[in-house]
């Protein structure tokens, strides 16, 4: 794996600034264009999607046309936390302060907006089939929608059991979320969710019903102290990034830690309070040019990092010249025996 490029702004896609005359004609641009504290992402055809908390908008790097701007500028997108994008071009957008999933088509208008009569505080949404999946601050739980008509068909956790003084985390009854975050589907229709507060991953089958949990908390490699953002490749591995350790870390599917990457620093390929990782098998092409003589890119990693100056760090995974002959990405080895603890210092 490599670390390939970074996105924070404009500058970053080879933009020419706003000169004078335009500024004159045109009216002044956004005072800083670029993107302050991102969060969810999404790539497709060539164009990546980039949730702005910080700036309330979802900005959008067009990697064809060497271009930068945003989805929409309706006001009433008042806290876009992330974004999910179908294989028609609709976009979903989970805003956790208007209580709603906003709805745009392939050409990015506005048709309709999930959870109206909910009152759920959406943080991630994942689409399937007919089927819209939100992680629900207000409620700990999975709302699942009919993504036409909003309508609820279900809901994925059981919702806090505990009153009074709340028992330590590590110890949630299973199927329980104490801050629920962000989530993830396999191929399967597994559902996969992390909890920032109980330091887990919690899977659940396409019924909804409890399978296992990955994870817990603690400050051994294997282990999370806040995990966010999630994703789920074609091998059934799953990535999910560690905002208090700034790792990303890799498990296959029998919940064993194959690798990590990443680490404290402002670095090219280092993380600055990661939020999402995302990865993307279709946007490739864009990226090819950054990986290393000879190196085959199978897919990317994208990592949002809400600090420092390497905003969105995209990694490639693939196969590798090493001393003359191609080698694959490291994920594939069963017999990875990570360290027991994070390195002091």
């Amino acid at each position: 794996m490599q670390f390939l490029t970074s996105f924070s702004g404009p500058e970053d896609l080879g933009a020419r600034p706003t000169d004078g005359l335009e500024r004159f004609v045109l009216g002044e641009p956004e005072a800083t264009e670029g993107i302050t504290a991102p969060y969810g992402m999404a790539l497709f055809e060539g164009k990546l999607y980039v949730c702005d908390v910080g700036r309330k908008m979802v900005a959008v790097f067009d990697l064809r046309n060497r271009t930068f701007g945003y989805l929409t500028k309706d006001r009433r997108l008042t806290k876009p936390v992330n974004i999910f994008i179908d294989d028609n071009g609709w976009k979903y957008v989970a805003d956790s302060t208007a209580g709603l999933v906003f709805v745009f088509d392939r050409d990015d208008n506005l048709i309709t907006m999930l959870g109206q009569q909910l009152k759920i505080s959406p943080v991630d949404v994942v689409v399937r089939g007919a089927l819209c999946y939100v992680t629900d601050y207000a409620s700990n739980q999975v709302v699942v929608l009919n993504k036409v008509t909003g309508q609820e068909i279900m809901r994925v956790g059981q919702r806090r059991r505990t009153q009074g003084r709340v028992q330590p985390e590590a110890e949630l009854p299973a199927g329980e979320f104490s801050l629920i975050s962000d989530l993830a589907l396999d191929q399967q229709g597994n559902i996969y969710v992390t909890d920032k507060a109980g330091a887990r991953i919690t899977q659940f089958d396409p019924a909804g019903i409890f399978r296992r949990t990955i994870g817990r908390l603690g400050d051994n490699i294997d282990e999370f102290v806040r995990p966010k953002g999630i994703a789920i490749d074609r091998e059934n591995r799953i990535w999910v990034v560690d905002a208090a350790t700034e790792v990303a870390k890799i498990y296959n599917e029998q919940s064993q830690l194959l690798l990590f990457f990443g680490l404290h620093g402002n670095e090219p390929g280092m993380m600055n309070l990661p939020a999402t990782i995302v990865v993307d098998y279709d946007n490739v092409e864009f990226f090819q040019k950054y990986a290393v003589q000879g190196a085959s890119i199978e897919f990317l990693v994208l990592v949002s990092n809400q600090y420092g100056p390497n905003k969105i760090s995209v990694y490639g995974f693939g196969t590798f010249p090493v001393h003359g002959r191609a080698k694959k990405s490291p994920f594939t080895l069963q017999d990875l025996a990570p360290p027991a603890a994070w390195p002091s210092g």
